[in-house]
């Protein structure tokens, strides 16, 4: 059984504003693929206890936030010109930036460029505001209440993700296909899940 208000296994690899990285962009980008993976994973097991415990959405949304700042990190260093400061914390050059800076970045011309570059609605945008909300809960040990449509900030992310790193990436994809591949089954079984968790709710 589960413990109350502690993910079921958050031993993957985490890249996030603590965490440094490699000043090499293949490196950086392998490191930010297998981040992605194993915060996919921890979100995808916490989804499946949310129906008993509501509580586990702030692990859920731990990894997806976890899992979209990998993503940033490897498609801010997919061009040939990118450069360390695109990933970097401006405060702590050595550390990675946060999420919300991070996607500042990706929406800006001055990163990416179309088809690459983010285009996100303002639903998107609040959708991953109100996620990382519930991220910072989880790493705080804040309390929380259960938004009303909770699957619907995960799918944003999901969506927003695979833009990234499946439909778009910045990066060249051949030397990452056994990673890709991975992270695209997770995002199916997580988009899959939590569409089927909003057609429940819709009918309760």
């Amino acid at each position: 059984m589960l413990d109350r208000g502690t993910p079921a296994c958050n031993s993957g690899r985490s890249m996030d504003t603590d965490r440094q990285f490699s000043p090499d962009p293949e490196t950086r980008i392998g490191d930010a693929l297998e981040a992605a993976l194993e915060a996919l994973k921890l979100a995808r097991r916490e989804l499946v206890a949310t129906d008993e415990e509501p509580g586990r959405w702030r692990w859920v949304a731990l990894g997806l936030v976890s899992a979209l700042q990998a993503a940033l990190v490897a498609a801010l260093s997919g061009y040939a010109t990118a450069r360390l400061e695109d990933v970097a914390n401006p405060s702590q050059p050595n550390r990675i930036a946060p999420v919300t800076l991070l996607l500042r970045r990706a929406r800006s011309p001055e990163h990416l460029n179309p088809p690459e570059r983010l285009d996100l609605t303002g639903s998107q945008v609040r959708a991953l505001e109100a996620l990382t909300a519930l991220r910072n809960a989880a790493v705080h040990g804040l309390g929380f209440d259960v938004p009303a449509a909770p699957h619907a900030m995960a799918l944003a992310a999901v969506d927003v993700i695979r833009h990234l790193l499946l439909v778009h990436p910045a990066f060249e994809v051949s030397r990452f296909v056994l990673f890709l591949s991975l992270i695209d089954r997770e995002l199916s079984l997580l988009g899959a899940a939590l569409t089927a968790l909003g057609g429940r709710m819709s009918h309760d």
